[in-house]
């Protein structure tokens, strides 16, 4: 399946994973997450997003925006980050 704009092509598989290739057919990035192989995929309107359906019964939705994939990261590692006393100094500030 294509994303709208023609530029990746998002292959399921029986190996469990979805992977993501650019028009000259290089592996951009693998996608793991079922536990039973990739029946299917689709990417929203926007390109954005991808859904993914498996033989586990289950849809997993992809996020392909960096900014949101971030942002939602660094609101999960916050605590973590500002309270755990084996992260230096250094590394309490990634987010920032």
């Amino acid at each position: 399946m294509f994303s709208p704009d023609g530029q990746i092509f998002a292959s399921s598989s029986y190996d469990r994973t979805v992977r993501l290739w650019n028009r000259e057919g290089e592996l951009l990035a693998t996608l793991n997450g079922h536990t039973d192989f990739v029946e299917n995929v689709v990417f929203s309107p926007d390109g954005q997003t991808i859904a993914s359906i498996s033989g586990d019964k289950t849809v997993k939705l992809w996020s392909l925006d960096l900014d949101d994939v971030l942002t939602r990261g660094c609101d999960w590692a916050q605590d973590y980050l500002s309270n755990n006393p084996n992260v230096s100094e250094s590394d309490r500030h990634i987010c920032d």
